[in-house]
């Protein structure tokens, strides 16, 4: 009879027990997390921190945590567990047992290794009860956001046109002579405005000498990047790997042109329905700008390139680079037509050149290439 009665009171108790896990396993328990910076460039690394307290007198023995990222924010293997291939999330457990009033913090070391505009929603928290009896699970909202800016390409694949960009260059005649490029002097002729005599010079000669101008005008180049999958209707777009060749190429394209303090512009017939195009870039802040532009570009394209090249006015560009996965006659055809106006266009492909096509530039880009999951110690 005793022995009834024991078992009937740890039912109860394990009953009592399940029921108030049940209804107040989370009552008391806060999970934050955040990171240490919310924009970064490919390949740099972030911290992550997660915070979870138990502000009650109970302890909880076990709690797990699970928070979901996309693949291309790497974490250690020990920290990540990859789903299916074709999956664009990981899923990163944390195991923690609290004890009454106390707080637990881990911190994880995150690889950032493709552009993008990654977040991390809410994170799925399970806890159990001291009997390990029951299992009760909440979601928690983080609201985290991560840019991550491209980067240009390297080495070989990075060679600019042979008429490179430099900014203002000399011409035969313009309008007006340009007061800041001066090629020499020459004696007074009494034509020339007073501000253009060079007192040193002429103290030196003992006449009257001014400053020879040059006439110049400014460079402008178009960075014309082509998303469209080739021979494929209706439009596709080009496989990611092709597709982040192909902004790490304009990156680099750009961020020369800044240096060599020339104009450009990008556009892509990608991201939308009628194409993704920055404003003139002419400084390092329009450049940074423009690269947010390619970070939150969708990886999508419905819009024919040749179509989209017929809505481009190329008048007010002297030089163009296209970027592209193939070369198809529509594009050489319209290579051609510029040269004629003074306009220099360059090719960027992933794909095979043309045949019998020695008049014009072509430059091979490598396939961007990727991984995830990597080691602790490349983390």
């Amino acid at each position: 009879m005793e022995l009834v009665a024991i078992c009937v009171i740890l039912i109860a108790v394990a009953l009592l027990e399940i029921l108030l896990y049940t209804r107040y396993a989370f009552k008391g328990i806060s999970y934050t997390a955040f990171v240490n910076k919310n924009e970064v460039y490919e390949g740099d690394t972030i911290e992550l921190t997660e915070v979870i307290e138990n502000r009650r007198l109970v302890s909880l023995p076990w709690i797990k945590t699970e928070l979901s990222a996309s693949r291309w924010l790497t974490f250690s293997k020990k920290d990540s567990v990859v789903q299916t291939s074709g999956s664009e999330s990981t899923f990163i457990p944390g195991v923690f047992s609290l004890k009454p009033k106390n707080r637990c913090t881990r911190v994880r070391r995150i690889k950032c290794i493709k552009r993008g505009v990654f977040s991390f929603e809410d994170t799925v928290i399970t806890a159990t009860d001291i009997l390990g009896l029951i299992k009760t699970s909440i979601n928690i909202p983080v609201k985290i956001q991560i840019t991550v800016l491209p980067t240009a390409s390297e080495g070989k694949d990075a060679i600019l046109s042979f008429n490179e960009p430099m900014g203002e260059i000399s011409v035969r005649r313009f309008i007006n002579e340009d007061p800041f490029v001066v090629s020499g002097s020459k004696e007074y002729t009494g034509r020339e405005p007073l501000n253009r005599i060079n007192w040193n010079y002429t103290a030196s000669q003992n006449r009257l000498i001014v400053c020879n101008n040059e006439h110049t005008t400014s460079r402008t180049a178009l960075v014309l990047m082509n998303m469209q999958r080739k021979d494929i209707k209706p439009v596709v777009c080009a496989h990611i790997r092709d597709t982040e060749a192909f902004i790490k190429m304009s990156v680099r394209i750009m961020e020369d042109c800044v240096k060599n303090s020339c104009s450009c512009a990008f556009a892509t017939n990608g991201g939308t329905s009628i194409g993704t195009a920055s404003d003139l870039i002419l400084t390092a802040d329009r450049f940074e700008g423009t690269l947010r532009l390619l970070a939150q570009l969708e990886n999508s394209c419905n819009y024919d390139f040749k179509e989209f090249c017929e809505n481009i006015n190329f008048g007010i560009f002297t030089d163009i680079f296209i970027i592209t996965h193939y070369i198809d006659e529509h594009m050489l055809e319209r290579a051609d037509k510029l040269r004629l106006i003074g306009i220099n266009t360059i090719f960027y492909t992933t794909g095979e050149f043309p045949e019998d096509s020695i008049k014009y530039q072509f430059i091979p880009i490598t396939k961007f290439s990727y991984r995830w999951n990597v080691e602790e110690d490349n983390v």
